[in-house]
């Protein structure tokens, strides 16, 4: 696991480093997940959803959280 500090700007905005950005096909506009987890938070780039299966061994729990808060935000979008 790597370690980066990243610096938090005017509004909260923030820069992920580039390395990170590759790995993870983040691109300008692209969406992420971030949960709360009371001591830290976890962001999660919403097009790689699918692939957090493997991951669900260990945070079961967050990613049926993360599953339930998507399907939400669908409903509330359709209805829009």
């Amino acid at each position: 696991m790597s370690k980066y500090v990243v610096k938090i700007h005017h509004k909260g905005l923030m820069v992920l480093p580039a390395e990170l950005r590759k790995k993870y096909g983040i691109k300008e506009g692209s969406e992420a997940i971030l949960i709360d987890k009371h001591t830290h938070i976890i962001l999660v780039p919403r097009s790689r959803i699918t692939d957090l299966y493997g991951f669900a061994r260990e945070h079961g729990k967050v990613i049926d959280e993360m599953v339930r808060e998507i399907h939400e935000e669908r409903r509330v979008e359709a209805r829009s």
